[in-house]
């Protein structure tokens, strides 16, 4: 990858600020790293604006210009970013071990049939009509999601979920596919229906209420353990209210 470049007008909200590592509050609808399509406008385009930028250039590409990990696109929330190679390479070995509690929330329509469950179901990557999906397959990578029921309204839930292993849509295609519910706005992945990549699926995407709530980890240099936490957008929150749900408490 070439070095990204700089955008200013990409807004980038810093949650929480460590001399090794940034956690980013990520909006829905910004993909993380440039790439086709989103040259300019991807959120390392404005991490390389900031003050951060001069850190993340040193990283070079090696190291991926500091990105630990990767949300969807249309997935909000908590996102690693390293500043410096010790910070790097203690957090990517964190989650090559699975020493990484990865923590989302979700709505879902409609309520699951019983309080929680795991779903262990392996993917595949798949690009149809020049978009990325991810497929159930026996012979898949590994993938394993486990959820419970935090907030139910008459005909909605909310989910934690946890997830052991980071795969491409993992967590859309495990409640579809293992759970037999659907993410409220996704209108890719539904429920006894093939994934829907037809370009009126793509313009009525978003907001999807899909969020990365809660991120637990050794420090990449003292080991101590850390974790960050950032609530859902005003969007989510205002499906929430709509479906009857009310605010998750501390879990």
């Amino acid at each position: 990858m070439t070095t990204p470049v700089a955008n200013a007008a990409v807004a980038v909200e810093v949650a929480y600020e460590d001399p090794h590592y940034l956690v980013l509050n990520k909006a829905g609808g910004r993909v993380v790293q440039p790439g086709r399509g989103h040259q300019n406008d991807a959120l390392l385009n404005g991490l390389m604006a900031s003050r951060f930028g001069p850190e993340l250039r040193k990283l070079g590409a090696r190291r991926d210009f500091g990105v630990i990990h990767r949300l969807d696109r249309d997935t909000s929330g908590a996102l690693l970013v390293a500043r410096t190679v010790p910070g790097y390479d203690g957090l990517r070995s964190a989650f090559t071990e699975r020493r990484v509690e990865k923590d989302y929330l979700v709505l879902v329509d409609p309520a699951p049939g019983s309080p929680s469950g795991r779903v262990d179901l392996p993917l595949r990557e798949v690009e149809r009509a020049g978009v990325r999906l991810a497929v159930p397959d026996p012979a898949g990578q590994p993938a394993h999601t486990a959820w419970r029921q935090v907030a139910a309204g008459p005909k909605h839930a909310m989910l934690a979920c946890r997830i052991s292993t980071g795969r491409l849509h993992q967590i859309r295609v495990h409640l579809t596919e293992g759970v037999g519910v659907q993410i409220m706005g996704d209108r890719v992945y539904r429920v006894d229906e093939p994934p829907d990549t037809s370009s009126k699926a793509m313009r009525l995407a978003g907001p999807m209420h899909l969020h990365a709530w809660r991120l637990g980890f050794p420090h990449p240099v003292t080991d101590r353990p850390e974790q960050h936490r950032i609530e859902p957008p005003p969007s989510f929150l205002s499906a929430m209210a709509e479906c009857g749900l009310q605010p998750v408490s501390d879990q």
